[in-house]
């Protein structure tokens, strides 16, 4: 039995599009026996497809890893092998490197600590990578120009352990390329925020659903908002729903998808044209899809028994934990115009209740907190090998939403 799975944490770009993940275990390491484990997992349990998708994927290693006979299990062009900052560099090191970037195979630095002494001891290797991931807080008096120099040989610059909006605003200064850390889950607020005229259709609509009116005034709540139903109607259709037939009408959503299938619909359809037009750097739609995934998931692995509302329930405590960051306001604020009970707010803000345990539970394995996974496995008296199965699933539904949203 093991212990252990498959983390990923997205890289974008100054934009928020999603570029890469990067990929590690639970268990933190990347020596060679964990990181074998890894690319086992990757080949064989849960397949490297249904992890990444259609982008890449970063693997942690130290240099005696690219002499292990599994170095090559993988599809090179699906991953690239970042260098531990531990790592000997020799003239062994060296030939392998250039010999191995000949056949294809990617690299990188791991959080590289841009000061003197890396400079000159990792020179030497910088022709035979192709990224380097900076590790910010350990080279706050990095400058522009010494991307630059970087970027001269030809290294694609990745800040690393980026934990505020502030933080990426100077990385971005700085001319790094991509970004990865904790601050694209954390709000960007606004001083003066406003929903556009979209947001504020679409809340006004959500919240309709809510209070169960006759379906003739619900469609015509939707048909006098054209735009807003028509970007309903075209999002429906997507490949992301692969419906048989496509939807023509808002009283044929109705009539398909029922009330509440069509509450989520209408509140993915937020973060679906968020993500369409944001500047920010959240890849936010797949965000709101891994959670409400695990949400439910997780709720089935303990009642395969559970009820359409608590599932319902389930999936909206997951998605609004995430509200604030599509309007850009305090979290309190989004949920008052959304008109959420008592229940899911304590859900949200205390992790109260057993719908606050989930969302506890979701957030501990985004950020691979193996004590709080621990307790909670215990508590419902599950096993590690449960997640597997689960984490997998989630992935790859928030693939086939990359894919077909483009």
């Amino acid at each position: 039995m093991s212990n252990s799975y498959i983390g990923r944490q997205p890289i974008v770009n100054e934009r928020g599009t999603l570029f890469a993940y990067d990929l590690f275990s639970s268990t933190h390491s990347a020596d060679a026996q964990a990181t074998a484990t890894l690319i086992n997992d990757l080949q064989s349990a849960f397949g490297i497809d249904r992890i990444l998708g259609k982008r890449i994927g970063f693997i942690r290693i130290e240099d005696r890893f690219i002499f292990h006979e599994l170095f090559d299990l993988l599809p090179k062009e699906k991953v690239i092998y970042a260098l531990l900052e531990e790592s000997l560099v020799d003239q062994v090191l060296c030939e392998k490197l250039e010999k191995l970037k000949s056949k294809g195979y990617r690299f990188a630095l791991n959080d590289f600590a841009f000061i003197p002494e890396n400079i000159e001891k990792f020179s030497p290797i910088f022709s035979y990578l192709e990224f380097v991931k900076i590790d910010v807080p350990r080279s706050g008096r990095m400058k522009r120009e010494d991307t630059e120099q970087l970027k001269k040989q030809g290294l694609t610059v990745i800040g690393a352990k980026i934990e505020s909006h502030d933080i990426h605003a100077e990385c971005v200064a700085k001319g790094f390329t991509y970004f990865q850390g904790y601050f694209i889950s954390k709000p960007k607020i606004l001083e003066n925020p406003s929903f556009s005229l979209d947001q504020a259709t679409v809340v006004q609509l959500w919240n309709m659903l809510q209070s169960d009116p006759d379906i003739d005034h619900l469609v015509r709540a939707f048909e006098l908002n054209h735009m807003v139903s028509l970007k309903l109607i075209r999002f429906i259709n997507s490949a992301v729903f692969s419906l048989k037939n496509p939807v023509s009408s808002i009283r044929h959503v109705l009539t398909l998808m029922g009330r509440e299938s069509l509450s989520h619909w209408v509140m993915l359809l937020m973060f679906s044209e968020a993500q369409e037009s944001s500047q920010n750097t959240i890849p936010l739609m797949l965000m709101v899809i891994n959670r409400t995934e695990l949400m439910t998931q997780l709720l089935e692995l303990i009642n395969s028994n559970a009820t359409k509302s608590q599932k319902a329930t389930a999936y909206f405590v997951g998605m609004l934990s995430l509200i604030h960051l599509l309007f850009h306001i305090p979290h309190r604020e989004a949920l008052r115009r959304l008109n959420v009970t008592p229940e899911i707010e304590r859900a949200l803000f205390e992790g109260d209740g057993f719908y606050g345990e989930l969302l506890t539970m979701v957030r501990s394995i985004e950020i691979l907190d193996s004590e709080g996974i621990e307790t909670f496995l215990a508590k419902y008296g599950l096993e590690y090998t449960s997640l597997e199965p689960l984490i997998a699933s989630a992935m790859e539904k928030v693939n086939q939403f990359d894919e077909a949203m483009g």
